[in-house]
């Protein structure tokens, strides 16, 4: 009795993994936070991230990875400073929409008018923000380059 209890409470979560690829498609996404898990013993590259997906609706989802290694969705590298407001390319399972995982960090080659908006607003915040907490000199030094000379969909 009490190993069945044992092995019912050991029952985690579905991961990525626990799926097909071809059950998942892509959407884009923004990291709400990432946060360390629990565990004083997993490696600090282990967090738990929140994110928001269907950006496009009204009333986008949200969705959270707990225990995810963050060089999965960097390409294999570890970075420190991935962190809120990044865009992500979230895993969304054909036939449940509430059933989503992490992608890579990164844009959609394909967005549509809406999620070009989202970002739009959403970077240009982030700018704002960062303009009035870095000193003149420094900020010039980073935005050597604007956003508009760096839109990818002229054509």
């Amino acid at each position: 009795m009490i190993l069945t209890l044992g092995l019912y409470s050991c029952k985690s979560e579905k991961k990525y993994w626990d799926y097909k690829e071809s059950d998942f498609y892509e959407v884009q996404g923004i990291i709400d936070y990432v946060a360390l898990n629990k565990n004083p013993f997993d490696s600090p590259r282990i967090k738990n991230v929140s994110y928001t997906y269907f950006l496009d609706r009204p009333i986008p989802k949200k969705g959270i990875e707990k225990n995810l290694d963050m060089s999965e969705i960097n390409n294999g590298i570890y970075f420190n400073d991935i962190e809120n407001g990044y865009p992500i390319l979230i895993l969304v399972h054909n036939n449940d929409e509430n059933i989503s995982f992490c992608g890579q960090i990164g844009i959609l080659d394909s967005l549509n008018p809406k999620e070009k908006r989202f970002l739009t607003k959403h970077f240009q915040s982030k700018m704002e923000k960062l303009k009035k907490e870095t000193p003149d000199y420094i900020y010039n030094a980073l935005v050597k380059d604007t956003i508009t000379e760096n839109q990818t969909d002229k054509k």
